[in-house]
């Protein structure tokens, strides 16, 4: 460690007792020339080019810009999703983020009750068929109603508009569950009648 104090301590006094030599030396004029001469317009053919990530790089800039958009995106549902429950529907919650957790509440009793509908008829396929039939028409009109809801002028009467679907959908699941246990019913009692007595 002495050695290499002794030789900075050497080199700043030689540049201390050297100084106005050195600040007489001026490079030459054609210094500058010589360096642009050395140095290719363009890259050979046998180089490979290189992307440089620099700062005023507008390619650059963008994905940083793109990337703190998506992340920013994504903070927020997960905000939404916490604060109101949205798991189902996120469009919704981004347009009417005070109604959310009563439209994910509805989406969820639909999809539990279609999931009994669909245990309940698997072996009447017909009747399946018509049940499907009524409950997608408020399904298509629900889903004009949600696309909608980003233009409507008037965002909280679209919003009751849906809720009142998503009733009526419920409504409608709920007598459809009924007729089907009814009619699984009356064929459970129409097959015991019809059971052989031994």
């Amino acid at each position: 460690m002495k050695k290499s104090s002794d030789k900075k301590d050497r080199l700043e006094r030689f540049v201390r007792d050297n100084r106005d030599g050195f600040d007489t030396f001026l490079p030459q004029d054609s210094l500058w020339d010589r360096i642009e001469a050395q140095i290719p317009a363009e890259p050979s053919a046998s180089t490979p080019a290189k992307i440089l990530r620099q700062p005023n790089n507008p390619f650059f800039d963008w994905r940083i810009a793109a990337l703190i958009l998506l992340t920013l995106g994504v903070g927020y549902l997960f905000f939404l999703n916490q604060q109101y429950g949205v798991t189902r529907d996120p469009g919704v919650a981004l347009n009417a983020p005070g109604y959310a957790k009563q439209f994910n509440e509805y989406t969820v009793v639909i999809d539990e009750k279609r999931d009994e509908i669909i245990r309940l008829a698997k072996d009447n396929p017909e009747l399946y068929k018509d049940f499907s039939a009524d409950l997608n028409s408020l399904e298509s009109s629900y889903q004009k109603l949600k696309s909608d809801l980003g233009s409507a002028p008037n965002k909280e009467a679209l919003v009751q508009a849906m809720i009142q679907n998503l009733q009526l959908q419920v409504d409608l699941l709920n007598q459809q569950l009924i007729i089907l246990q009814r009619f699984n019913n009356a064929t459970k009692n129409h097959e015991s009648d019809q059971a052989p007595v031994i």
